[in-house]
């Protein structure tokens, strides 16, 4: 027995629900005769007598009604299909799951995340702000798409590269006498009260390398693990500090003051994916905005690395 073709099922469909051959061939821009002619192939096709035809009209047999429910369950699953489609040109319904350092939350997130919301405003975004460690194993379980972390990650068994480098700078009061400088030289921060970052990250660990070989002894007054924290105890008089250019940035407009620091000291964000898991365009279409925004934000003498490909 031959298939029944996608045309016919279709004339079969539209008669069913406008109820003459007529009304369905002017729905479907064809001849009548061409609608009668296409019923008639699928009910020999079929072997099945799908109307009777009393003066001429169409009246649906059993069978016919019995093959319309299911003609109407494939027509519903491909009209899902469509709008899925649909859904996903437009990204709606899609949830972006970022992982994030807690610098790269207080600087470059809020504008690429309005930046973004703005161009796909039917995305929902989800935004995890944790150490490295917690990021890795939220990457390693689905539950983030991708993650900004530290360079002291451990990256075995993820897709990461450098997503930027850049030189500390020195924060301070605007008012403080060394707030006229252009440059700061380690020698410039003997018996200054600091604010650090916590022992274990690697800034705060080259920092004081650097201080060490240009036989400076450092004053560490307060630790804290986050730069932004270190930008607000210093604009509250707590010290200076030695912090991350990029959120050292978002602090200037309230009275803080940034000076390049003649050391090397580096703050470094690494952009990371799950091994063999494609990123939709959403997830690419961030990291670029997040790219944008580096690209304006980063002092000089900054590295901004490759863009990754995650598929």
């Amino acid at each position: 027995m031959a298939e029944a073709s996608a045309r016919q099922i279709e004339v079969f469909r539209m008669v069913m629900r406008l109820g003459t051959a007529n009304r369905a061939a002017a729905a479907l821009h064809v001849s009548q005769p061409a609608v009668t002619q296409l019923l008639q192939q699928l009910e020999a096709r079929a072997g099945l007598k799908l109307f009777d035809r009393p003066k001429g009209k169409l009246t649906p047999t059993p069978e016919a009604h019995a093959l319309m429910e299911e003609v109407e369950r494939v027509y519903e699953g491909l009209e899902a299909v469509q709008r899925k489609i649909v859904a996903l040109q437009s990204h709606e319904d899609t949830v972006l799951r970022i992982g994030s350092l807690h610098a790269m939350a207080a600087s470059v997130m809020p504008w690429a995340l309005a930046e973004f919301q703005r161009s796909y405003p039917r995305t929902r975004c989800l935004l995890l702000v944790d150490s490295s460690k917690v990021l890795r194993e939220a990457l390693f379980q689905g539950a983030v798409d991708l993650a900004f972390l530290g360079d002291e990650a451990d990256t075995s068994g993820l897709v990461s590269s450098l997503f930027y480098q850049a030189p500390a700078v020195c924060i301070m009061p605007a008012a403080h006498p060394l707030a006229r400088r252009q440059v700061l030289q380690p020698q410039d921060l003997q018996e200054v009260p600091l604010v650090g970052l916590s022992a274990s990250d690697p800034a705060q660990r080259r920092l004081e390398a650097a201080l060490a070989q240009a036989g400076v002894q450092p004053r560490f007054v307060i630790e804290t693990p986050y730069s932004a924290t270190q930008c607000a105890l210093v604009l509250a008089g707590a010290g200076l500090a030695v912090t991350n250019p990029l959120v050292a940035r978002e602090y200037l407009a309230l009275g803080l003051r940034s000076v390049p620091l003649a050391a090397e000291v580096w703050f470094r964000a690494l952009l990371a994916f799950k091994p063999k898991q494609a990123q939709s365009g959403a997830a690419q279409e961030f990291v670029g905005l997040c790219r944008r925004r580096l690209v304006g934000s980063l002092p000089e003498g900054s590295l901004l690395g490759e863009a990754l490909s995650p598929r």
